[in-house]
């Protein structure tokens, strides 16, 4: 009997140790992984037109209706469509208030990370530990989505004795197959998009109709069907 009460004890301070190595780490810290941008299954992930005038990048394709706005990037937005509704499973809004809290924090928090593209280009190999303050979390979530004024402190990511936010971030990394139709003008652009299983673009699964506006820091996601 003493030697299991002696185990449980060893395994209980083990476990403290661990979380106290954690907690006390600086912002930003990795514990594992590595990040690479762009390691698509194509290779490169620049853009280029089409014969009949579309625009692919990858296994994404860009009918556009309109002029795009200098400044725009349509597969950005085709990306976090596939991303909100795949990884985050938040399958529709119509305003930036409507977005739970917890998932809403959670793509805001990886974002933090993704160095200006998006996650299905960022790979991290092993799960990642991640930490950052309430002030980062909510500047990307007003960059993401316009604005966020519900309380992010209510999300199960924050630590409330250290005052901040922590998770392990997955690799969300993913190879983005899909057809799109823009519209719009400079300031409201909307997208028409269907995603499909592989490059052949036979089998479809599921479609997404992204709103884009222009704000004071640039294009962020209005709504999502």
């Amino acid at each position: 009997m003493n030697i299991i009460i002696l185990a449980v004890c060893a395994v209980a301070v083990i476990a403290a140790a661990a979380a106290v190595y954690f907690s006390s780490g600086r912002d930003y810290e990795t514990v594992s992984g590595k990040v690479e941008m762009g390691s698509s299954e194509d290779g490169s992930e620049e853009s280029s037109a089409a014969k009949d005038g579309s625009l692919v990048s990858g296994g994404i394709t860009v009918a556009a209706g309109t002029d795009i706005p200098e400044g725009f990037d349509p597969f950005r937005y085709i990306k976090q469509g596939y991303e909100l509704k795949n990884f985050a499973a938040v399958d529709s809004f119509s305003s930036a208030s409507e977005l739970p809290v917890n998932p809403a924090v959670q793509y805001a928090f990886c974002y933090l990370y993704a160095d200006g593209g998006c996650l299905t280009d960022l790979k991290t190999g092993p799960m990642t530990y991640r930490k950052a303050g309430a002030d980062e979390i909510q500047r990307q979530l007003e960059e993401l989505f316009g604005s966020f004024e519900q309380d992010i402190k209510q999300s199960n990511l924050y630590v409330s004795g250290g005052g901040y936010f922590e998770m392990w971030q997955p690799d969300y990394s993913a190879q983005v197959y899909a057809s799109a139709h823009l519209s719009g003008t400079d300031s409201e652009i909307t997208l028409q998009i269907t995603y499909f299983e592989d490059s052949e673009k036979k089998n479809a699964a599921g479609t997404a109709e992204i709103t884009v506006k222009k704000g004071k820091n640039g294009y962020y996601i209005a709504s999502l069907a």
